[in-house]
Parts: C-alpha cells; sequence; structure tokens
C-alpha cells in the first residue's frame, strides 16, 4: 500500500501564490488559454472583488441553551432532485505520496475537499482562487459526528481538465453529508497540457486515488476530518478519462498480449498505445484495483481499447453514465462495449439520450458560448439543457449510493427506470 507523506496542513486558510493562482493559465498560445483567461479573470465573476463577510455582531448572552444542530435536520430520506440540508465547506490542500513508476519519485498533488457543514455565515470560496462560488464557504466547521461518519467520494477529472471541473456533483454530495475529494493530476491538469489530448500520467491517475484514501486514513487527529469518513461507504468517479480513471481503480484489467497486438497492427490508437511505453506495461499488467471503494460511478468513461475483456472482472456495484450524443467518446465506440463487456447484477447503465460528454462537467455553464468543441458536444440548443442534466445526474447518482452504500432499497424501482425524470433516459441493468 502506497503511503502518502503530508506536507503542511493548509485547512481552508491556504494562499495560493501568483504562479498557483493561475496555475492553469500560463500558457498563452492557443485560443482556449486566452479564452480561460480573459473568462475567469473578467469582472462578470467578480474575481477581484474582497471575498471577506463582515463579522456579525455578537448579540446578547442567554441562559438557554442552543439546540443541537444535528437534532435540527430533517429526517432521511430527503429529496433527491434538491440540494441537501447541510451548507457546503470547501478547502484544498495537497499531499505527497511514492507511486510505482519510471522513476518512483515522489509525487505531489493538489486536493480540493467539499464537506457538510451548518455554517451560513463566513468567506465565500473561490474555486482556482479566481472562480466565485457564492454558495459555498471556504473556512467553514465540518458538521458530521464522530459517532456517525460521512460517507466519502473520490472523483477523478478529464484529461486536461482540474479538480473542480464537476462542481455541481461535489456541492451536491455534500450538501447531502458526502465529503468529496477531488485531485489535481499532476501532469494531465490544464496548467501541464493547455488542454491538448497528454496521457503520459495515466499510469499515476488511479495511484493518485488510492493516495487520496491513504492520506485520509493517516490525517492527524488535529486535522478538522479526522476520523469524519467512513471506511465502510466510500465510493469512487470520474468524468471521461477520469472514467478511466474510475474503471481502472476498481478492478478493470488490461491484457497486455493484446495490446501489444493490437499495437503492432494498428488497430489500437497511437495515442493509447503510448502509455504502455517504457515502464509503464508492468505497472498496467500489475493493475491498479483498490478494494476500498465500494460503488462506482464512471461518467462518460474511455477505455474500450484496453479493458475489454478485462473489464467483467469489476465486481463492485457500478453506474456507468453515459451520453446518446456524445462526439468526443461516442457510444458506438466506447459506452457500448464498455457496458456489453460489464458482468454482474449490481451494475447500472443510464443514457442521456441529449446528452453530449461536457454535459457531465460545468465548462457548458462556464464557457460554452465561446467554445465551438464545448457547444457542440454537450452544450447546444440540441441537448439538455446543462441545468435539468445537473438534476438527473445528481438525482440518480445519490439513488444510486444510497442502495449500494446504505443498503436503502426504496431506490431499486427508481434505478430501474420507473417514471424516469425524462423521456431522454435510457436504463440498462444486467441480467440477474
Amino acid at each position: 500500500m502506497m503511503r502518502p507523506k503530508r506536507p503542511t496542513s493548509h485547512w481552508s486558510t491556504r494562499c495560493s501564490t501568483p504562479e498557483n493562482t493561475f496555475m492553469f493559465l500560463h500558457h498563452d498560445d492557443t485560443p482556449l488559454r486566452i479564452l480561460l483567461l480573459g473568462v475567469l479573470t473578467c469582472g462578470a465573476l467578480a474575481c477581484g472583488e474582497d471575498q471577506s463577510a463582515d463579522q456579525p455582531d455578537a448579540g446578547h448572552l442567554s441562559d438557554t441553551p442552543a439546540p443541537d444542530p444535528y437534532d435540527t435536520l430533517p429526517e432521511q430520506p430527503w429529496l433527491l432532485t434538491e440540494h441537501g440540508h447541510y451548507s457546503v465547506g470547501y478547502a484544498f490542500e495537497s499531499l505527497i505520496y511514492t507511486p510505482r513508476g519510471p522513476q518512483e519519485a515522489p509525487r505531489e498533488i493538489t486536493i480540493s475537499i467539499w464537506h457538510p457543514t451548518f455554517d451560513t455565515e463566513g468567506r465565500a470560496a473561490r474555486y482556482l482562487n479566481v472562480l466565485n462560488a457564492p454558495d459555498v464557504l471556504q473556512d467553514a466547521s465540518v458538521a458530521i459526528r464522530d459517532s456517525d461518519p460521512a460517507p466519502l467520494m473520490i472523483f477523478s477529472h478529464g484529461n486536461g481538465s482540474f479538480s473542480i471541473q464537476s462542481y455541481f456533483f461535489a456541492e451536491y454530495l455534500a450538501s447531502h453529508g458526502f465529503v468529496v475529494i477531488a485531485p489535481d493530476h499532476k501532469g494531465n491538469t490544464f496548467s501541464d497540457t493547455g488542454g491538448a489530448v497528454r496521457l503520459e500520467s495515466t499510469v499515476y491517475r488511479p495511484q493518485d486515488m488510492s493516495a487520496v484514501l491513504d492520506w485520509v486514513e493517516q490525517l492527524p487527529a488535529d486535522h478538522p476530518l479526522h476520523g469524519k469518513t467512513s471506511r465502510d461507504k466510500i465510493a469512487i468517479s470520474g468524468h471521461s478519462l477520469g472514467g478511466f480513471t474510475t474503471l481502472a481503480t476498481t478492478g478493470a484489467s488490461i491484457d497486455l498480449a493484446a495490446v501489444t497486438a493490437g499495437c503492432t497492427a494498428g488497430t489500437i490508437s497511437q495515442r493509447i498505445c503510448e502509455i504502455f511505453e517504457a515502464d509503464n506495461a508492468a505497472i498496467f499488467g500489475e493493475g491498479f484495483l483498490d478494494a476500498r471503494f465500494q460503488a462506482s460511478l464512471p461518467m462518460t468513461p474511455a477505455g474500450s481499447e484496453v479493458f475489454l475483456p478485462g473489464i467483467a472482472n469489476i465486481t463492485i456495484p457500478t453506474l456507468v453514465w453515459t451520453a446518446g450524443q456524445d462526439l468526443t467518446l461516442p457510444n458506438p465506440d466506447e459506452g457500448d462495449p464498455l457496458w456489453e463487456g460489464m458482468a454482474g447484477q449490481d451494475h447500472v447503465r443510464i443514457d442521456i439520450a441529449n446528452a453530449g460528454h461536457f454535459t457531465f462537467s460545468n465548462l457548458c455553464e462556464l464557457l460554452a458560448p465561446a467554445v465551438p468543441e464545448f457547444q457542440n458536444d454537450g452544450c447546444g440548443e440540441d441537448n439538455m439543457a446543462y441545468e435539468e442534466a445537473f438534476e438527473i445526474i445528481n438525482a440518480y447518482s445519490l439513488a444510486f449510493l444510497r442502495k449500494h452504500l446504505d443498503g436503502a432499497s426504496e431506490y431499486d424501482a427508481m434505478l430501474a427506470g420507473d417514471s424516469p425524470m425524462s423521456d431522454a433516459l435510457l436504463f440498462e441493468r444486467k441480467p440477474d
């Protein structure tokens, strides 16, 4: 098991240098980088405003004890189509671990953390230090009882993206009591690739996910999350290349002989073949299975060229999200063969017929009007509106998690497709 080193903690109060603040804006030689620089530093996002809130008045002392905030929460289950009854806190830290790899050198990654809180006032969070999150609080207290640790979700971003790319999903789960942690996959973030497809770090991505779990398990007693997350309710999710990461971490194996033959014959794309060069092949052959994960939600995942037939080795319950209008990873090439290769009665597939690849991220909300690639692949007029898509993705994902982490059978009919939230939803499950 990898054991990450823990550098000095900067929980909720870490200040970034200018280099860190604009870590994904250093490269200015592509239109997308220039666009991101303009959008994420513009006045429309108020990124120059002071986020500190005025301190409330002290008020008057009272002999009446304050009610336990946990006692004020409504009884479960809560409506899946709405945010939960917790406020949402946000923090970011970094961790260091030594992965398997050609050099086996220490690897430092940044992680974003969302958690439930009872705080309703305070400093608004700012993602990447430039994007305001007005409904999320930084420097917030953690609302998790020691006697009832929170379920944990680890999320993997897509190629050339960043940890906060699907904050709609992270914020929603935190409002329902989850702790959500998303690593920036070093070597495959926007600051590393400028949005280009570069897969050199693929061998490290699954190891990043396991390193996050190691980090959580080893938190010191003075850390706000020490002992606050359950070891029996741990889930994993990821979008696009993060879906590849999710499948690899939950047991999808690779037939190296078949991959070598396919690369030689040209039936596997050169981009994929490059990740098996040098010493990486042996590491992929060993696999990345982390048995601590108990449920999985890959979103428009990649990997059909290498995970067949080994995807049948995934045994934990898996909800596969696909998009009928995905142009980046079309269903006939990726979603369909990956689903057909899976085996196990607890697996479910939900396809959103009028969704595209970027429907599963906040990029439609942030950048679609100015980026044709997004507009044409999930963010256009022919696609489901992102607000509706977010509600659907959140609701069915939480239903799946409640069923398989909590044993809540009341969601069986919903996950089977009864009374669907949209006519655009197509449901499949493996036979019993």
